[in-house]
């Protein structure tokens, strides 16, 4: 999810050859309704969650200097679950 265009992140998707979808918004309508736009200047926060089979949010990471930890924790995180 990103405030970039729908077309943006498709091209983002297909140069990084990523095996699941990239959405698109760039109204915001579903960046404000999970809270993760700047209140100032309006660019999305970063943000990675981990979704249960249920569509339940099971856990949220946030950073917005470090990348990587996004990755490890939320692995990490499955991992644990997973055993």
């Amino acid at each position: 999810m990103s405030g970039d265009s729908q077309e943006k992140n498709d091209t983002f998707r297909e140069k990084l050859d990523l095996p699941f979808p990239l959405v698109g918004d760039p109204e915001g309508t579903i960046l404000r309704a999970y809270g993760v736009r700047w209140p100032l200047i309006g660019l999305a926060k970063r943000v990675t969650y981990v979704v249960g089979q249920d569509r339940t949010i099971l856990r949220a990471f946030h950073s917005e200097k470090n990348m990587t930890a996004h990755a490890t924790q939320a692995c990490e995180f499955v991992a644990e679950r997973t055993g």
